[in-house]
């Protein structure tokens, strides 16, 4: 009897720490990678000074589904036989436990250079989760917060696709079931574009 006062506040605890484990992100970031190779690119017609163009925001929400933004590369690295595209945006300044993923793609052609306008969910690649992960789906910035908004558009040349990563587009592909897949393969190169959105 002495000791049911320890009881309710040792399974309290317990229950919290499963509850945070299950928000947890994973420990995967590519952010300090530097490009190989200088002259293996990516641009978008959508992005101006490293500045979001007000046509490419908060995009029209139609069935859950979003435009997606235009992207183009040049120089893919020899040896590459994949490439895989994530949208990120961390929205607590210097907090990088929390991550916002707004376009995820996988199993890309390398003879591949360019992703047109309202066409991600479209090419001959899968696609995971849209942010809120209510569908498979692009979703558009539209950053509600006053101030500067920073995102950033990485473009991975793998030496194959991930075989963690399923052969169709999947709702279950969030981001970090992306990351933790870009760690089973070797990454020949990762080139990056940032972009700011501000209110």
């Amino acid at each position: 009897m002495k000791y049911s006062k320890l009881i309710i506040p040792i399974l309290f605890i317990g229950l919290m720490s499963c509850k945070n484990n299950k928000k947890g992100t994973t420990e995967v970031n590519h952010d300090n990678f530097k490009t190989i190779h200088s002259d293996f690119k990516l641009t978008s017609i959508a992005i101006e000074d490293a500045i979001l163009l007000d046509a490419y925001k908060c995009e029209e929400k139609v069935n859950d589904l979003e435009n997606s933004i235009p992207l183009s590369w040049e120089n893919v690295p020899e040896g590459t036989k994949s490439l895989a595209v994530v949208i990120y945006h961390y929205p607590k300044k210097d907090n990088k436990t929390e991550i916002n993923s707004y376009l995820l793609l996988w199993d890309i052609n390398p003879k591949t250079t360019e992703i047109p306008y309202k066409m991600a969910a479209k090419g001959n690649w899968f696609m995971g989760s849209n942010k809120d992960g209510t569908a498979i789906s692009y979703t558009s910035p539209c950053s509600r917060g006053k101030g500067k908004h920073e995102y950033t558009i990485a473009l991975y040349a793998l030496s194959e696709t991930p075989t963690t990563l399923p052969k169709e587009h999947s709702l279950h592909v969030d981001y970090n079931v992306f990351m933790n897949a870009m760690n089973t393969v070797k990454i020949i190169d990762r080139t990056t574009l940032t972009f700011i959105d501000s209110n």
